[in-house]
């Protein structure tokens, strides 16, 4: 009987444990049940914030582009002005400045989303590898076709504000904000109109340069035509992965 006891004691006590372990079992199953959706539904709200950066991306995008086909526009009124007989130094001095407007302006990606899951360590939370490349080369893309259009748009400015330009001939005392600056108590603004413009060498010179411009901001063109590509190709994808709900 004693022994009979004791048996049954000990599957007691092993069926007590094998319940407390399979409590424990079931308790970090569903632990892990809890840390995966919490996961899912961060990675779900990410998709939806790297879609904002990326609608950002296309707005500012879409100014850039009308803000260089402005300057394409000047670029084409600054060379027409040039191949007539008489040129009026006004309208030429505002063709020339404004071939360059706002060339330096350059693309910046909005990183918000992406910084954030860099620099939080949770760029692992996205389970989607294809994506997570595509997104690595997005960011990385953009960054070198930015390069492209510094280097262009410095060519221009250089030779725009090239010390070897004759400022006075060319009529940079014209331009509104510079003549605004003009104390006319002391400076005899008649003293600063050529009696002759353009001179042969000037017409030449500015004519290159409107050139260059033209160079330019089509190249310019070129590459915001491929950034817009990369863009939508990213829209597209993180719309399919951004999924609100009603």
């Amino acid at each position: 009987m004693e022994a009979g006891k004791i048996k049954n004691y000990l599957l007691y006590a092993i069926g007590e444990i094998v319940l407390v372990v399979i409590g424990i079992l079931i308790a970090l199953q569903i632990n892990n049940w809890n840390e995966e959706y919490k996961d899912s539904q961060l990675e779900q709200s990410y998709y939806c914030k790297l879609l904002e950066d990326v609608n950002q991306d296309h707005v500012l995008l879409a100014q850039l582009m009308r803000d260089n086909q402005e300057r394409i526009l000047w670029v084409n009124k600054g060379i027409h002005l040039l191949q007539q007989e008489k040129v009026d130094r006004k309208e030429i001095v505002q063709a020339m400045q404004k071939s360059i407007n706002k060339i330096r302006f350059n693309f910046k990606p909005s990183l918000s989303a992406f910084d954030d899951l860099k620099s939080s360590g949770k760029l692992s939370i996205i389970k989607d590898l294809t994506l997570k490349n595509k997104l690595l080369n997005y960011y990385a893309v953009l960054a070198g076709y930015g390069d492209i259009q510094d280097i262009v748009a410095d060519a221009s400015l250089d030779l725009y504000l090239s010390p070897a330009k004759d400022f006075e001939e060319v009529g940079f005392q014209d331009i509104d904000f510079v003549k605004a600056e003009i104390d006319t108590t002391l400076v005899e603004l008649e003293k600063l109109k050529p009696r002759s413009f353009p001179s042969t060498q000037i017409r030449k010179q500015l004519l290159t340069e409107i050139i260059l411009h033209l160079n330019t901001n089509a190249r310019k063109k070129n590459v915001y035509k491929t950034m817009e590509q990369e863009v939508l190709n990213m829209k597209e994808t993180l719309e399919k992965k951004c999924v609100t709900k009603e």
